[in-house]
């Protein structure tokens, strides 16, 4: 299951432009391997998955770059060096957990010679 500009557009619900598309095509990559490796290798890309993978990338566009927090009430933006990394926000993580490998301990026995 691939995810596209496309998919990114309908949830949305406006056009991206053609000088806005390599930057959401960098961020459904990115978002994609987070994914990847918060949830291990083996699982597989569900509905679910592609919801949370978008709804990431909607996040990181919301986002200005350089902003470092913004607060409604009596307005006040606060301007950093730099960008926060992106990562998984917390409702992904809980979203994702589901799809991730559980610890799970066997048994080991040796049979008598």
């Amino acid at each position: 299951m691939d995810i596209t500009v496309g998919d990114i557009s309908v949830r949305l619900g406006r056009t991206i432009g053609d000088d806005e598309k390599p930057r959401v095509e960098a961020f459904i990559e990115d978002a994609s391997a987070l994914v990847r490796d918060h949830c291990g290798s083996g699982y597989a890309e569900t509905p679910g998955i592609k919801a949370v993978i978008c709804a990431e990338v909607i996040r990181w566009l919301a986002v200005a770059p350089g902003i470092v927090s913004e607060r409604v009430g009596d307005i006040q933006v606060e301007f950093g060096s730099s960008a926060t990394t992106q990562s998984l926000s917390p409702a992904a993580r809980a979203s994702l957990k589901r799809y991730r490998r559980k610890l799970a301990s066997i048994s080991l026995v040796r049979e008598a010679e």
